[in-house]
């Protein structure tokens, strides 16, 4: 019976055999699953966007970089800001100080480890922090008694441009920073070298640093600053502060820049006891914003403040006796500002 029953399912498979298998498609290893149609179209379409991203990089590359790198400086250029200068600890400028608009004796909270590297010549770093962000800020300043050093602004004839450094030795400076902002054919506004204006006087530049014939250095933020009598001079930007009452832009923005924008800075001031302060940051990216910057140095006891050119024309260079400190531009300036002995 068994027997039976297993040749009669035989035959009725012989009967009715199985449908065959559809031929594979075009391309298609024999034996191999067919590829869906789906993801054919994820295939093609990860393709095009390649295609599309490395046109849109080749062409707007450098703008889309500059989008990013703005939005990420507008985003840390704000809030809570910690400073620590050698020895001291990491100490939190309170938030009075932050929108501070008047600045007096008793807000000079920030005490640099000074080191004096030449008579009426110091030198120190302050960093600063904006918590969570682990990297910190290094501010180098420079404070200058003008009683022992003389200014000098100084750039080539054909104002071609050049490392600070360079620019530095052939001027004879001991100490040089960057100084106005250029375009392609030189310097924009004032621009007085030795005595003698190479520039005209810009009305859109209200920031003006000025040296006297007698040697005394000056911070004047008015447009139509009275240049008479100035032996070294030039226009920068932005205007700061004016005995010792910071700008209001500097805390609400306006004019038509952002001042939470966190960027390399080089600035000047004038403080309390008539000693300047060449500042600049000491960083690849980033930086401070403006009005950080404007905080830093009220906090330092400046009373007169303004900016200079930054950015990627930020750089200082000093060479004196044993001391070298070096902040590399990444780009080439045509007008610096220094000094040397008196």
């Amino acid at each position: 019976m068994t027997m039976t029953m297993l040749a009669g399912r035989g035959k009725a498979a012989m009967a009715n055999p199985a449908a065959p298998a559809a031929p594979p498609e075009a391309g298609t290893a024999p034996g191999s699953p067919p590829t869906p149609p789906t993801r054919r179209w994820r295939w093609a379409l990860g393709g095009l966007a390649v295609v599309v991203t490395t046109a849109l990089l080749a062409t707007f590359g450098e703008q889309l970089v500059g989008a990013a790198h703005e939005v990420a400086g507008r985003l840390v250029g704000g809030g809570r800001l910690y400073w620590s200068s050698g020895a001291t600890a990491w100490q939190e400028l309170p938030i009075a100080l932050l929108l501070r608009r008047d600045w007096g004796p008793t807000d000079a909270v920030i005490t640099p480890d000074w080191s004096e590297v030449a008579p009426g010549l110091a030198l120190a770093d302050v960093k600063f922090a904006r918590p969570p962000d682990p990297r910190d800020i290094d501010l180098v300043v420079v404070r200058i008694d003008p009683a022992r050093w003389q200014f000098r602004v100084w750039g080539r004839a054909d104002w071609s441009r050049a490392p600070v450094a360079t620019l530095a030795q052939e001027a004879g400076l001991v100490l040089a920073v960057n100084a106005p902002y250029f375009a392609e054919d030189g310097p924009l506004g004032l621009v007085v070298s030795d005595g003698v204006s190479r520039n005209r006087q810009g009305s859109r530049r209200a920031a003006h640093f000025l040296v006297d014939r007698g040697g005394r250095p000056r911070i004047v933020n008015q447009k139509s600053a009275d240049v008479s009598g100035v032996e070294q001079g030039f226009q920068g930007f932005p205007a700061i502060m004016t005995a010792g009452r910071t700008f209001s832009y500097l805390r609400t923005g306006g004019r038509g820049f952002d001042v939470r924008v966190a960027d390399r800075r080089t600035a000047a001031c004038v403080t309390g006891d008539k000693r300047v302060l060449l500042v600049a940051t000491d960083t690849w990216t980033g930086g401070l914003s403006l009005s950080e910057l404007a905080t830093a140095l009220g906090a330092l006891g400046c009373v007169d403040a303004m900016g200079f050119d930054g950015g990627a024309s930020t750089a200082l260079s000093l060479h004196v006796g044993d001391t070298h400190r070096e902040i590399r531009g990444l780009d080439t300036v045509p007008v610096i500002v220094g000094v040397s002995p008196r």
